[in-house]
């Protein structure tokens, strides 16, 4: 099987001063996604892409969630979820990593890398137990001021000598195949930056929203999430870093997490 890893984010990788109520910042939370599609499914998200393009009236090519309305955000979630596809995600709290960011001497890029290594152990995980024959998945992410290079660096070592069980996944990863494009470049980045929105939405608490949550986005679209053969998410198609209680989230959203389900992993082939 050959696919490409679309990948985005949503919130910011700041460390030295973080938002609170006290005062301005960068967002407590990142959220990472993950959208693997094959071959026919990019064809058919890009139709998508340019459907929704006409049905949403708009002239100008939007880039992110953000430049759509609530309505029209659900919309794309419901026609997400008719694509053969499979989505994943990480959520970060840094205000729990004070340990980690003095370890990292608060570094946004190793903080950013160490993300990413979470969500492709997610993916290697799942497409190493469907596929016997898998190509080695091209990866791309939306392109920002980073430093693609030492990423690349850092998932190899890391491949190459695991410390802890979960990086074996990362052997049906190829880290040279990491690329970096733009939204204008690649359409289908609107589709992971999509799922990492619906993350954010659900722990994102600012003024402007009352500190009021919006969870029916990942609602929405949780049936396409990776998931574990009993059907749990949690785990195998979302994590959280390093536990669902170090994010320090709502009750009802921890239920909504605990309770997400998706179609169980076909037999491997």
């Amino acid at each position: 099987m050959s696919c490409i890893v679309y990948i985005d984010e949503s919130g910011d990788t700041g460390f030295t001063k973080i938002r609170s109520p006290e005062g301005g910042g960068s967002s407590p939370y990142l959220t990472m996604s993950a959208v693997v599609l094959q071959p026919a499914g990019q064809i058919a998200a890009r139709q998508l892409l340019d459907r929704l393009q006409k049905d949403f009236g708009k002239s100008k090519k939007w880039r992110h969630a953000t430049d759509l309305n609530h309505s029209q955000r659900l919309h794309f979630c419901k026609e997400a979820i008719k694509l053969n596809a499979r989505f994943f995600g990480v959520i970060s709290y840094k205000p729990t990593m004070d340990d980690y960011a003095q370890q990292i001497d608060w570094d946004p890029h190793k903080f950013y890398n160490k993300c990413t290594k979470y969500l492709l152990e997610l993916v290697g995980r799942y497409l190493s137990s469907v596929d016997s024959n898998l190509v080695d998945p091209q990866i791309v992410f939306e392109e920002r001021n980073h430093d693609y290079d030492k990423m690349i660096r850092y998932i190899s070592k890391v491949k190459k000598n695991p410390i802890y069980p979960q990086s074996n996944a990362l052997g049906a990863i190829n880290p040279f195949a990491i690329t970096k494009r733009s939204k204008d470049e690649e359409d289908i980045l609107r589709l992971a930056d999509l799922v990492s929105y619906a993350l954010y939405s659900c722990v994102n608490k600012t003024p402007d929203n009352f500190s009021i949550v919006e969870t029916r986005y990942l609602r929405e679209l949780s049936r396409k999430f990776a998931a574990d053969s009993r059907g749990r998410v949690m785990g195998s198609g979302l994590k959280c870093i390093h536990k669902v209680e170090d994010l320090k989230l709502d009750r009802d959203t921890v239920s909504l997490f605990q309770g997400l389900r998706a179609m169980p992993p076909p037999r491997k082939t």
